[in-house]
């Protein structure tokens, strides 16, 4: 009896889902799942250890806010079978506006109040304390990368033996954006919190998105897969600096697509500046340049060709890259490629502990390894798979230039380079998965601006 009642009752939510528009299938999938991943499985560092979200607020609330985020994700699906066309376009963004801000955007402005009225150390991920006091430390005068952080509230953050006390992993813009703002906010005597620009950064994000493809439907689900990702939205509550990537690299993207290359190419350099895998996606970049000259334009043949195609449009992002990178390359290059390489590869004093869920943690619960703090040659496995794959992908990317193929190659070529690194966090996948979403809905796209500009131009020859 029970399991033909369960039988009809899924054959009944089959055909219901059919009945359903793109959007609502997938806004309904991704709100409803993650509201039941709310109870236990998203959490988020609080006082001394992660905790479930719905612990950020006090006493009874947190059950109402799940409650709340449940409802508000499956009324989206109610609302498209049920009023169909009377649901509009409009009536859907707030919708799904709705839904972004009781997933991510309450929780993230509790857990900042938290911490403010608390401990600069709980409520936040130890990554955002390292880029604030790294700001702190170059406005004193240090280098950020010379200098340890024994004497800043990273020092108290719940991790023991934390190899971040000694190493700063991320690349320059990071700390440099922030500086202007730690200044100021300290000149003022206001609590300065990193999460002050993460959570712009991820709410840019997502109005960033629907200019990367045509129609409302694909856009509605675009925004719903990056902004619902289950493996990404709950790390911007703790504070970590996916989306500050995301959001010029998506822009950058946008741009491409409209052939504005130089500022393409500077925007997603600035990605570039802030974290290593953003750099993934300039081999590629150029190579799209190369075989998918501007309209009107052919492959480059000779060295001014070559110019217009390639190096013209690439003269902004490598001088800002020049001009991020260099003066702390110059200044103390041990203590760069200390910080930002050896500590993330293994070989340093103090290296990041294997962890997450890829190779070296397969690895280290087989016992080819011995423990966390243990060096290993991740550097030549990510190598020797990063490297095929990327090759490959480059000469697809060359013989058939599209956007949807160079984020799919550089989605998979970071997938293969972090996989099999020293640590694979959840985020880490979120983010490829975040990259790898507008592929779905620009298979059939191949540079849309393009195609429409020479529809208009044969319709009017044809008038």
């Amino acid at each position: 009896m029970f399991a033909k009642a369960l039988e009809r009752g899924a054959l009944w939510a089959l055909a219901a889902g059919r009945a359903l528009s793109l959007d609502a299938r997938v806004v309904g999938a991704l709100a409803l799942g993650n509201a039941a991943l709310l109870v236990a499985n998203h959490t988020t560092v609080q006082a001394t250890a992660d905790a479930p979200l719905w612990r950020l607020f006090p006493a009874w609330t947190g059950i109402v806010w799940l409650i709340l985020c449940a409802i508000v994700g499956g009324l989206y699906p109610y609302r498209d079978r049920r009023h169909g066309a009377g649901f509009t376009t409009r009536d859907r963004w707030l919708h799904l506006g709705l839904i972004v801000l009781a997933f991510a955007v309450i929780p993230t402005i509790a857990s900042i109040v938290l911490r403010e009225t608390g401990r600069p150390f709980t409520y936040v991920h130890d990554g955002a304390i390292m880029v604030e006091e790294a700001a702190r430390k170059l406005l004193n005068g240090h280098n950020p990368y010379g200098a340890d952080y024994l004497d800043t509230p990273l020092y108290y953050w719940p991790m023991v033996n934390n190899p971040a006390l000694y190493h700063l992993t991320y690349f320059p813009f990071l700390f440099l954006v922030t500086t202007p703002f730690v200044w100021l906010f300290d000149r003022v005597g206001l609590f300065w919190d990193q999460r002050y620009l993460y959570l712009p950064a991820y709410l840019a994000t997502l109005a960033v998105l629907p200019a990367l493809v045509p129609r409302i439907p694909q856009r509605l689900a675009l925004v719903a897969l990056v902004g619902l990702n289950p493996q990404l939205f709950p790390f911007v509550v703790e504070g970590r600096n996916d989306f500050f990537v995301l959001v010029f690299l998506f822009a950058g993207i946008a741009l491409v697509q409209r052939d504005r290359r130089a500022l393409g190419a500077l925007t997603i350099a600035v990605a570039g500046a802030v974290k290593l895998h953003a750099l993934f996606l300039l081999p590629f970049l150029v190579v799209y340049y190369l075989a998918s000259p501007p309209q009107g334009q052919g492959r480059p043949r000779d060295v001014r060709g070559l110019w217009a195609a390639l190096v013209r449009p690439l003269l902004p992002a490598a001088g800002f890259l020049a001009v991020t990178f260099l003066p702390f390359l110059i200044s103390d290059f041990p203590a760069f490629y200390d910080d930002v390489v050896r500590y993330n590869a293994g070989g340093a004093a103090w290296s990041y502990p294997i962890s997450g869920v890829g190779f070296s943690a397969l690895l280290l619960a087989l016992g080819a390894i011995p423990n966390p703090q243990a060096d290993f040659p991740f550097a030549v496995v990510e190598v020797a798979v990063a490297a095929p794959t990327a090759a490959y992908f480059l000469r697809r990317l060359w013989q058939v230039p599209s956007v949807s193929l160079m984020l799919g190659g550089y989605a998979l070529t970071l997938l293969a380079f972090l996989f099999f690194g020293r640590y694979f966090q959840g985020n880490y996948l979120g983010y490829i998965l975040a990259v790898a979403s507008p592929i779905l809905f620009l298979r059939n796209e191949r540079r849309p601006r393009a195609a429409a500009g020479g529809r208009r131009r044969l319709a009017a020859t044809a008038r």
